[in-house]
């Protein structure tokens, strides 16, 4: 089955913009060889993420980065941290900033919304703080004894003690 090219998803997000979902879906049909059903619902998946990008004047709205980092804070509750974060990154205002991370939580599961930790497609959450204490200080101590045994074994072997 044929794969969809750069060209036929920018033929499609034109279509869907002009609001010409029937012609997009014929497109991403054709361009694929899936159902009438899988293209559909492809196409609906593109619109709901266009829609949760915010309109743009010049900027780059479009930071995976950052959209799966605003997804794991709201699955966190955290939606107050992901405005903040949002609207640093992209100089914007307040509600600019609010309406933009409501729209990528309208986009989310239920289920990953609220206490469910939202599990990104690249793999485990990033941004999740590390424990900073046991794992390190262990591996350390037993580098440093390593070393300690390694020492006393070259001073045994260059002294010539037996």
């Amino acid at each position: 089955m044929p794969s969809l090219q750069p060209q036929h998803v920018q033929k499609i997000h034109e279509l869907i913009d002009a609001n010409q979902i029937i012609q997009a879906i014929q497109v991403y049909r054709s361009a694929t060889g899936v159902s009438l059903a899988e293209a559909k619902q492809a196409v609906d998946e593109m619109r709901r993420m266009e829609a949760a990008r915010p309109s743009s004047d010049s900027r780059d709205y479009d930071n995976p980065v950052l959209e799966s980092k605003v997804k794991s804070l709201l699955a966190k509750g955290k939606k107050i941290e992901a405005v903040k974060i949002y609207r640093e990154e992209y100089g914007i205002g307040l509600k600019e900033a609010k309406d933009a991370v409501d729209q990528i939580e309208a986009t989310m599961p239920r289920a990953s919304r609220g206490n469910t930790p939202y599990e990104s497609a690249i793999g485990n959450d990033p941004f999740a703080q590390e424990d900073a204490g046991g794992g390190r200080v262990v591996l350390l101590l037993i580098a440093a004894v390593g070393v300690a045994v390694c020492g006393i074994a070259a001073a045994v072997f260059l002294l010539g003690i037996n």
